[in-house]
């Protein structure tokens, strides 16, 4: 019977959060820094095709080998990318290289700096990277700053001029608003927590067992308590973290997310926190805001005048996305809460699945591994 549940949750839940082989790479320039500055985003699974990485042979490819090949990853990106202020090649100096987490993928990070005069009107991007292996590869192109929309490039357009616009807050604020909706939708391990919040706020747990609530007004008002607890906190550590008040590293953090999915869900089949579930939402609420800080850290500007501007459109965008998330799901939710399919699998089973997932993301990114393919 166990078996049987877990079958069926795990597709509901691949149905919801699918997610193919990320196939994004991003270039965002900064123009404030002296040297102009360049960030290349790179999706790590790409190289695979191109360098053997798995030194160990063990059929996983760990931060260790990524690093370990750090020289001839540089090498082909720098090969495969070119810029130019206003008609003049800039040569590239690389100034750091990190392996980093990206929507649950291995990311390569190159801070690069570009020696040539800062542009006045426009600059010019060429990239090629992994076009001729994968033509549904893209390259998001962007500068900070700036209230145009990212560039796309693919195998068929490789080419682009960044015409230098006037910024405003409002441009600023309208285009992190977006960037923080499409984190939360993109954001899976978010939606899965936030799923095991929802799934049992439509019960009440007593004598033992989950009994539904009265009405839909019940069901309504518990599920704004969890949400509203659940923003209030990672609204609190978004903004410390950016502001670099509070710190923490990410690795840790992308294990505690992993974790604190892992307990709701068990919290579901094994109830512990029986009542004012809004608190356990804020005390994991708090963690969450620091993996929401950690995509933004990669965006925003922190000595930018539109700093509270990006960080407030950010958080708002986050909860906008939650929001939309909610309001599709509360008229399911109640209409399902006095089925027997309800309790059966999605409470149990899907809280199963998402226990399982939970302790495979926690040992993926305890040990620096990368075989989710969400």
């Amino acid at each position: 019977m166990i078996i049987k549940y877990i079958i069926s949750a795990l597709l509901l839940f691949v149905t919801f959060v699918h997610a193919d082989i990320l196939k994004e790479n991003f270039i965002t320039f900064d123009l404030n820094a002296t040297p102009m500055k360049v960030s290349l985003d790179i999706e790590s699974d790409n190289f695979e095709k191109l360098i053997a990485l798995d030194d160990n042979k063990n059929g996983i490819i760990s931060w260790k080998e990524l690093y370990g090949h750090q020289s001839q990853m540089t090498e082909i990106i720098l090969s495969h990318v070119d810029f130019s202020s206003d008609k003049k090649s800039c040569t590239k100096e690389l100034d750091s290289f990190k392996v980093y987490r990206r929507v649950h993928q291995s990311y390569l990070k190159l801070d690069l700096s570009l020696l040539c005069p800062k542009p006045k009107t426009s600059l010019d991007v060429k990239y090629t990277l992994f076009f001729d292996i994968d033509k549904d590869q893209k390259a998001f192109v962007k500068i900070n700053d700036q209230k145009s929309k990212p560039v796309i490039l693919s195998s068929r357009k490789t080419n682009t001029t960044l015409v230098l616009e006037k910024h405003s807050l409002w441009n600023a604020f309208m285009n992190f608003l977006v960037e923080g909706i499409w984190h939360i939708w993109m954001g899976y391990d978010h939606i899965l927590f936030l799923l095991m919040l929802l799934i049992p706020s439509v019960y009440v747990y007593k004598d033992k067992s989950w009994f539904p609530r009265n009405s839909f007004k019940d069901v309504f008002i518990q599920i704004l308590k969890v949400v509203t607890g659940f923003s209030v906190a990672h609204s609190i550590t978004l903004g410390l973290s950016v502001s670099e008040i509070v710190v923490l590293d990410s690795r840790f953090v992308e294990v505690a997310i992993a974790l604190s999915i892992l307990f709701t869900a068990i919290n579901n089949l094994q109830p512990i926190v029986t009542k004012h579930a809004w608190l356990m939402a804020f005390a994991f609420g708090l963690i969450h805001g620091f993996g929401f800080a950690n995509v933004l850290h990669d965006l925003i500007i922190k000595n930018s005048s539109d700093f509270l501007a990006m960080l407030f459109g950010f958080n708002l965008g986050v909860e906008i996305g939650q929001m939309a998330i909610v309001m599709i799901l509360l008229p399911f939710l109640y209409l399902l809460e006095k089925t027997t399919f309800y309790k059966r699998y999605i409470l149990h089973g899907f809280s199963i699945v998402a226990a399982i997932i939970a302790v495979l993301w926690a040992y993926e990114r305890t040990f620096g591994l990368n075989f989710m393919p969400f």
